[in-house]
């Protein structure tokens, strides 16, 4: 996709700011709580510049300009949310909404959830996971950005244990013990679970060479929006009568997709496991691909392997 004009950008730019309004005023008068609405007018504000520069920047800069415009994005997130569990007692993790789904509360980690992970995937999939999650905002910094694919068997299974576990411990607190996180606790978990995360996240990498295995195989998050992912409305698409063949665009996923296979077969990426960071389009040197609207009613993983 070729630079935009001054005009379009700041267009989409606006588009943006005011869905992300409209979301926070829609969460505001359904729940009677001023902080969706602060939340997401933060969030509209803050993206607008970011978006404006991004798609200012010729095709072949954006890879780049993506991880300038996504640690933006996701510090914006890390600090709602920081700020969250200091004054709402709110955990914006997988825990966090066991707590509250266990509680009977609806809170921030329950909203956060559902749009990020739950019901808005079915419409942008996974674009959070791509763009404003603050785990894999610094896991891209790391110097592993070409993976060598996929591990199978034992790997695979990791996300479900990961999950499993969260929820037995988070339902042993609540129903055995009776406990929810107050102040000092909400904090704790927060940072401590970050903490975990980002331990976790960079040990995988080293390990595994990969800056996205954390992803891959311990995310807990990215499992349970795979379903809706799945059915998404906005997807990449490719061209097959300009497909040049030459798989520039497997080489920069970072999710280890074989987007020219979907191509060939004439189909959009239908993989769960797309984050929509938009690399194959970026360095595809002939336009074949591009995001599109469209409804499926079935997946295909085609997934590189090592």
């Amino acid at each position: 996709m070729p630079a935009l004009s001054l005009r379009k950008r700041i267009v989409v730019a606006c588009a943006v700011a005011v869905a992300l309004w409209s979301v926070g005023f829609l969460a505001w008068r359904l729940t009677g709580a001023l902080a969706p609405l602060v939340f997401f007018g933060y969030l509209g504000t803050v993206v607008a510049p970011g978006v404006t520069y991004y798609l200012g920047l010729p095709a072949h800069k954006r890879l780049k300009g993506r991880r300038a415009l996504t640690l933006s994005l996701a510090l914006a997130m890390f600090s709602a949310a920081l700020a969250r569990a200091v004054f709402q007692q709110s955990i914006v993790q997988v825990e966090g909404l066991i707590f509250e789904v266990l509680s009977g509360v609806f809170g921030a980690a329950v909203l956060h959830f559902l749009i990020a992970k739950l019901i808005g995937p079915l419409i942008f999939g996974r674009l959070y996971c791509g763009w404003a999650c603050w785990t894999g905002m610094f896991l891209d910094l790391l110097p592993y950005r070409l993976s060598k694919g996929r591990l199978g068997g034992f790997w695979r299974r990791l996300p479900a244990m990961h999950l499993a576990a969260s929820v037995i411990l988070v339902a042993t607190l609540v129903l055995g013990f009776g406990y929810v996180p107050g102040p000092a606790g909400a904090l704790a978990w927060f940072l401590g679970g970050c903490a975990l995360y980002y331990a976790l996240g960079v040990g995988l990498a080293l390990w595994l060479k990969d800056n996205r295995a954390f992803c891959k195989y311990a995310c807990p998050a990215g499992l349970l929006a795979r379903p809706a992912a799945r059915y998404s409305l906005v997807k990449v698409a490719g061209d097959p009568t300009k497909c040049n063949g030459h798989a520039e665009c497997i080489a920069v996923c970072p999710m280890d997709i074989r987007i020219i296979d979907y191509t060939r077969l004439h189909l959009r990426v239908l993989s769960a496991d797309c984050i929509l960071c938009q690399n194959c389009i970026n360095v595809c040197p002939d336009g074949a691909l591009s995001l599109s609207l469209g409804l499926e009613t079935h997946g295909i993983e085609l997934l590189r392997t090592r």
